[in-house]
């Protein structure tokens, strides 16, 4: 990303200048460096951890380095963390992608910042790092000053990412926090937390052999949570195509389906659903209309008025569409999504004519962005309608065919952009 907005690059320069004003700070105070042998090895660790890091929307990645980073913290404090981190700064994964001087010079500022503040908690909390202790301090006092640390450290790094990323895409914090999926996120960043102390406890008592044999499990974990956040992106991908396959054969409807997943997409993001809500629904907005796969070419195309037969055969689609979604294990979830998407919230939809909050709420997200697409999309028998007039119509039915308060959220979302395009 080479345009950054000058927001942004004025934000880098400010953290940057109080990351060191805070080092400044901390280097007028006796420093306890760990030995080199154990630096050089927690550089080493760094490194490998960033290699099996893994992505998280607009953030960019988790790695164990967190971990490492706060063992180094609690060893010898927030300098030779600061140092560790440092010496991995800018990776040659950074380099070959030509990532912009500006972002790795934020990583770097951020991160500083963040450890420097979890050191002074630790500090103001009464314990100092391992290296310096004459007698273990109270259980109580020593959990107490850990916990402090490893939440100031999460908390401080995630504001400042978010805001980061904020500016850069202008958009809310409160979006880009959100979009992260919290609650698994924190739980993620409790159990590396306790690595951390972990690690930093063994490198002081056992040494670097055990720092290792504790790591390799914990590394081959993230490994494999990796690969399965990669194989889902492959299967969501996959379904990409396949639906683009699909609507070949139907040139009025060709990427209608990408087009409402996209809709449906963003409507569920202002509506601040889950993280897994959001993949649920892109999924089965993609594999909405597949059920159309046992319609004929002939009717779908048909400039024509539908015969009730031809009627009752179109809409046996979301049934179909649900049994053939229902036959593979990983699509289970989006079966009721998909057979649900054509019910009306006063009941006069199908294929089972449900109502209201029976109607499941990820199809009825699903029938509003399905709904303002097929409005707005040519057909054999018709030219599309332009986006307001589409509006207007969902503004109409709202309450009858679409939940209204999805219905209002999503009219509200268009407008906005179009005056922002205006």
């Amino acid at each position: 990303m080479r345009n950054l907005p000058t927001r942004y690059k004025a934000y880098v320069i400010v953290l940057t200048v109080v990351a060191i004003a805070l080092l400044s700070l901390e280097l007028r105070e006796d420093v306890l460096w760990p030995s080199w042998v154990q630096l050089a090895s927690f550089v080493i660790m760094t490194l490998v951890a960033e290699t099996f890091a893994f992505s998280v929307p607009f953030a960019g990645s988790v790695s164990l380095a967190f971990s490492i980073n706060f063992a180094v913290l609690l060893l010898g404090g927030g300098v030779p963390a600061v140092a560790v981190a440092s010496a991995v700064g800018v990776t040659a994964a950074d380099i070959r992608a030509k990532k912009s001087p500006w972002i790795m010079l934020f990583n770097m500022a951020q991160f500083t910042v963040a450890v420097l503040v979890a050191s002074n908690l630790l500090t103001l909390c009464g314990v100092p790092p391992i290296l310096s202790w004459e007698a273990v301090p109270e259980t109580s006092r020593l959990l107490l000053g850990w916990s402090v640390s490893a939440v100031g450290l999460f908390v401080s790094n995630l504001l400042m990412v978010s805001c980061g990323v904020a500016l850069v895409r202008n958009i809310t914090i409160r979006d880009v926090i959100e979009a992260q999926q919290l609650s698994a996120f924190t739980a993620s960043m409790v159990v590396m937390a306790l690595l951390g102390i972990l690690l930093a406890v063994t490198a002081d008592t056992i040494g670097l052999l055990g720092m290792a044999l504790l790591l390799v499990p914990f590394l081959a974990a993230q490994r494999t949570f990796r690969v399965y956040v990669e194989l889902s992106q492959a299967f969501t991908d996959t379904v990409r195509s396949l639906v683009a396959a699909i609507e070949v054969k139907d040139p009025y409807t060709r990427g209608h389906s990408e087009r409402v997943a996209m809709y449906a997409r963003r409507l569920a993001e202002a509506m601040r659903l889950s993280r897994t809500d959001l993949d649920l629904l892109e999924r089965a907005a993609l594999l909405h209309d597949v059920g159309k796969i046992g319609v004929s070419l002939q009717v779908l195309t048909s400039s024509q008025r539908l015969t009730e037969e031809e009627v009752r055969v179109v809409r046996q689609h979301p049934s179909l569409g649900s049994q053939l979604a229902g036959d593979v294990e990983f699509l289970s979830d989006i079966v009721p999504i998909i057979r649900h998407h054509h019910e009306r919230v006063d009941g006069t939809g199908y294929p089972d004519g449900l109502a209201g909050e029976d109607i499941p709420r990820l199809a009825r997200v699903l029938a509003v962005a399905d709904a303002y697409d097929a409005m707005t999309s040519d057909r054999a028998y018709r030219l599309g309608m332009s986006p307001e007039e589409a509006l207007t119509e969902m503004e109409r039915v709202a309450g009858k065919q679409l939940d209204r308060r999805l219905a209002d959220a999503f009219v509200s979302m268009i407008r906005n952009e179009i005056r922002g395009l205006a």
